[in-house]
Protein backbone atom coordinates (compact mmCIF):
# COMPACT_ATOMS: atom_id res chain seq x y z
CA UNK A 1 0.00 0.00 0.00
CA UNK A 2 1.57 3.53 -0.79
CA UNK A 3 2.14 6.01 1.36
CA UNK A 4 -0.48 8.18 -0.01
CA UNK A 5 -3.29 6.20 -0.18
CA UNK A 6 -2.05 5.01 3.55
CA UNK A 7 -2.51 8.83 4.31
CA UNK A 8 -5.83 8.95 2.16
CA UNK A 9 -7.40 5.84 4.42
CA UNK A 10 -6.21 7.66 7.53
CA UNK A 11 -7.95 10.81 6.59
CA UNK A 12 -11.21 8.57 5.73
CA UNK A 13 -11.53 7.48 8.88
CA UNK A 14 -11.08 10.32 10.65
CA UNK A 15 -13.79 12.01 9.23
CA UNK A 16 -16.01 9.17 9.68
CA UNK A 17 -15.04 9.19 13.04
CA UNK A 18 -16.00 12.86 13.82
CA UNK A 19 -19.32 12.45 12.05
CA UNK A 20 -20.32 9.47 14.39
CA UNK A 21 -18.90 11.75 17.63
CA UNK A 22 -20.99 14.62 16.24
CA UNK A 23 -23.85 12.38 15.65
CA UNK A 24 -23.71 11.65 19.06
CA UNK A 25 -23.31 15.02 20.53
CA UNK A 26 -26.83 15.64 18.79
CA UNK A 27 -29.84 15.78 21.58
CA UNK A 28 -32.16 13.49 21.05
CA UNK A 29 -35.74 13.90 21.35
CA UNK A 30 -37.39 12.16 24.61
CA UNK A 31 -41.32 12.21 24.17
CA UNK A 32 -41.38 12.38 27.67
CA UNK A 33 -39.32 15.66 28.30
CA UNK A 34 -39.96 17.20 24.30
CA UNK A 35 -39.98 20.61 25.85
CA UNK A 36 -38.05 22.66 22.96
CA UNK A 37 -39.30 20.77 20.07
CA UNK A 38 -41.86 21.98 17.83
CA UNK A 39 -43.97 19.85 15.49
CA UNK A 40 -44.78 21.69 12.03
CA UNK A 41 -47.60 21.25 9.85
CA UNK A 42 -48.44 22.33 6.42
CA UNK A 43 -52.20 22.02 6.11
CA UNK A 44 -54.40 22.29 3.42
CA UNK A 45 -58.69 22.35 3.39
CA UNK A 46 -60.42 19.70 1.32
CA UNK A 47 -59.30 20.53 -2.17
CA UNK A 48 -55.91 20.88 -0.91
CA UNK A 49 -55.45 24.78 -2.41
CA UNK A 50 -55.92 26.43 0.79
CA UNK A 51 -52.23 25.26 2.49
CA UNK A 52 -50.83 27.41 5.17
CA UNK A 53 -47.73 26.67 7.62
CA UNK A 54 -48.30 26.29 11.47
CA UNK A 55 -46.36 24.82 14.59
CA UNK A 56 -47.23 22.84 17.85
CA UNK A 57 -44.75 23.88 20.36
CA UNK A 58 -44.43 21.56 23.46
CA UNK A 59 -44.88 23.06 26.83
CA UNK A 60 -44.78 21.96 30.52
CA UNK A 61 -47.92 20.04 31.37
CA UNK A 62 -47.76 17.95 28.47
CA UNK A 63 -49.65 21.29 26.11
CA UNK A 64 -48.98 22.10 22.79
CA UNK A 65 -48.94 25.95 21.83
CA UNK A 66 -50.44 26.57 18.37
CA UNK A 67 -49.28 29.27 16.23
CA UNK A 68 -50.98 30.47 13.56
CA UNK A 69 -51.05 33.65 11.60
CA UNK A 70 -54.67 34.39 12.68
CA UNK A 71 -54.57 33.08 16.15
CA UNK A 72 -52.63 31.01 18.86
CA UNK A 73 -54.35 28.19 21.05
CA UNK A 74 -53.26 25.48 23.81
CA UNK A 75 -54.07 21.63 23.51
CA UNK A 76 -53.90 19.08 26.27
CA UNK A 77 -51.84 15.85 24.96
CA UNK A 78 -51.67 12.52 25.76
CA UNK A 79 -49.15 9.88 25.13
CA UNK A 80 -50.17 6.92 23.81
CA UNK A 81 -48.35 3.24 23.02
CA UNK A 82 -45.35 4.60 24.00
CA UNK A 83 -44.34 6.82 20.78
CA UNK A 84 -48.08 8.51 19.88
CA UNK A 85 -48.75 12.04 20.51
CA UNK A 86 -53.03 12.56 20.42
CA UNK A 87 -54.36 15.95 21.06
CA UNK A 88 -56.87 15.63 23.76
CA UNK A 89 -60.54 16.35 22.43
CA UNK A 90 -58.81 16.87 18.45
CA UNK A 91 -57.96 13.06 17.95
CA UNK A 92 -55.06 14.02 15.77
CA UNK A 93 -51.96 11.42 16.27
CA UNK A 94 -48.81 11.62 15.16
CA UNK A 95 -45.93 8.61 15.50
CA UNK A 96 -42.63 9.63 16.20
CA UNK A 97 -39.86 7.04 15.72
CA UNK A 98 -35.62 7.54 15.81
CA UNK A 99 -36.71 11.10 15.76
CA UNK A 100 -39.12 11.24 12.81
CA UNK A 101 -42.45 12.22 12.71
CA UNK A 102 -45.73 11.05 10.49
CA UNK A 103 -49.02 11.15 10.81
CA UNK A 104 -52.62 9.56 9.25
CA UNK A 105 -54.21 12.70 9.16
CA UNK A 106 -54.81 13.30 5.66
CA UNK A 107 -55.11 17.53 5.69
CA UNK A 108 -51.74 17.38 6.87
CA UNK A 109 -49.52 17.63 3.59
CA UNK A 110 -46.00 18.27 5.48
CA UNK A 111 -45.11 17.31 8.98
CA UNK A 112 -41.66 17.61 10.42
CA UNK A 113 -39.74 17.60 13.92
CA UNK A 114 -38.28 21.07 14.74
CA UNK A 115 -36.28 21.98 17.54
CA UNK A 116 -35.43 25.72 19.03
CA UNK A 117 -32.52 27.34 18.59
CA UNK A 118 -30.23 29.27 20.99
CA UNK A 119 -29.91 32.04 18.85
CA UNK A 120 -32.20 33.88 16.06
CA UNK A 121 -32.08 32.41 12.95
CA UNK A 122 -33.66 34.65 10.75
CA UNK A 123 -31.64 37.06 11.76
CA UNK A 124 -29.98 38.76 8.81
CA UNK A 125 -31.52 37.37 6.39
CA UNK A 126 -33.61 37.52 3.07
CA UNK A 127 -36.40 35.46 1.53
CA UNK A 128 -38.06 35.58 -1.74
CA UNK A 129 -40.67 33.62 -3.08
CA UNK A 130 -44.50 33.89 -4.48
CA UNK A 131 -47.45 34.72 -2.71
CA UNK A 132 -50.48 32.61 -2.78
CA UNK A 133 -54.87 33.08 -2.61
CA UNK A 134 -56.35 30.86 -1.05
CA UNK A 135 -57.61 29.09 -4.38
CA UNK A 136 -54.38 28.43 -5.70
CA UNK A 137 -53.82 31.65 -7.55
CA UNK A 138 -51.03 33.89 -7.27
CA UNK A 139 -51.44 37.07 -5.12
CA UNK A 140 -48.27 38.37 -5.50
CA UNK A 141 -45.34 36.95 -8.30
CA UNK A 142 -42.56 38.58 -6.27
CA UNK A 143 -42.52 39.31 -2.95
CA UNK A 144 -39.82 39.42 -0.01
CA UNK A 145 -39.13 39.50 3.45
CA UNK A 146 -35.60 40.69 4.91
CA UNK A 147 -35.22 40.42 8.56
CA UNK A 148 -33.19 42.70 10.55
CA UNK A 149 -29.52 41.11 12.21
CA UNK A 150 -29.86 42.89 15.45
CA UNK A 151 -33.57 43.87 16.37
CA UNK A 152 -36.80 42.29 15.76
CA UNK A 153 -37.51 43.73 12.78
CA UNK A 154 -38.49 42.28 9.23
CA UNK A 155 -39.39 44.95 5.80
CA UNK A 156 -41.20 43.38 3.35
CA UNK A 157 -42.36 44.17 -0.42
CA UNK A 158 -42.34 43.47 -3.91
CA UNK A 159 -38.64 43.91 -5.02
CA UNK A 160 -35.50 42.85 -3.28
CA UNK A 161 -34.05 46.13 -1.77
CA UNK A 162 -37.27 48.28 -1.61
CA UNK A 163 -39.12 47.93 1.21
CA UNK A 164 -42.99 49.21 1.13
CA UNK A 165 -43.37 48.36 4.97
CA UNK A 166 -41.41 47.14 8.00
CA UNK A 167 -43.31 45.34 11.02
CA UNK A 168 -42.09 44.38 14.61
CA UNK A 169 -41.77 40.73 14.83
CA UNK A 170 -42.14 38.07 18.04
CA UNK A 171 -39.51 35.43 17.49
CA UNK A 172 -40.68 31.75 18.37
CA UNK A 173 -37.97 29.27 19.41
CA UNK A 174 -35.85 31.69 17.18
CA UNK A 175 -37.21 29.71 14.21
CA UNK A 176 -40.33 31.01 13.73
CA UNK A 177 -41.98 34.88 13.56
CA UNK A 178 -45.36 36.53 14.24
CA UNK A 179 -45.71 40.28 13.14
CA UNK A 180 -48.66 41.88 13.86
CA UNK A 181 -49.21 44.60 10.86
CA UNK A 182 -49.08 48.23 11.80
CA UNK A 183 -52.64 50.30 11.11
CA UNK A 184 -54.56 47.05 10.55
CA UNK A 185 -55.36 44.04 12.30
CA UNK A 186 -53.93 41.34 9.68
CA UNK A 187 -51.04 39.66 11.10
CA UNK A 188 -48.40 37.45 9.39
CA UNK A 189 -46.59 33.90 10.59
CA UNK A 190 -43.23 32.70 9.34
CA UNK A 191 -41.30 29.81 10.19
CA UNK A 192 -38.02 28.08 8.44
CA UNK A 193 -38.42 24.65 7.84
CA UNK A 194 -35.10 22.98 6.15
CA UNK A 195 -33.67 25.83 5.02
CA UNK A 196 -36.70 27.43 3.43
CA UNK A 197 -39.39 30.12 4.77
CA UNK A 198 -42.81 28.87 5.04
CA UNK A 199 -45.37 31.85 4.52
CA UNK A 200 -48.55 32.81 5.41
CA UNK A 201 -50.80 36.46 5.84
CA UNK A 202 -53.72 36.57 7.62
CA UNK A 203 -56.31 39.64 6.51
CA UNK A 204 -58.91 40.16 8.58
CA UNK A 205 -61.30 42.03 6.69
CA UNK A 206 -62.46 40.94 4.27
CA UNK A 207 -61.43 37.89 5.70
CA UNK A 208 -58.88 36.03 3.56
CA UNK A 209 -54.91 34.18 4.25
CA UNK A 210 -52.75 33.79 2.04
CA UNK A 211 -49.21 31.72 1.69
CA UNK A 212 -46.10 30.49 0.09
CA UNK A 213 -42.57 29.25 0.77
CA UNK A 214 -39.92 31.28 0.70
CA UNK A 215 -35.97 30.92 -0.82
CA UNK A 216 -33.05 32.54 0.76
CA UNK A 217 -31.52 34.99 -1.12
Amino acid sequence: MTTALVVLLITFMSCKKNEVEKEKEKPKFDINNPVGYFIYLKMANDDGTWIVPTILEFRPGKTLKHYTARDSQTYAYEILDGNVINLVGLNYRFVIEDGKITTEVTRFKEVTLLKAEETNQLAGKTFAGIYYKPDGSVLHPNFFYNFSGNENKVGAGLKIGTVIRTENYTSIGNIAAVAAIAGNEDKEFMVLVNGKLEVSYYQKNPYSEYYGTFTKQ
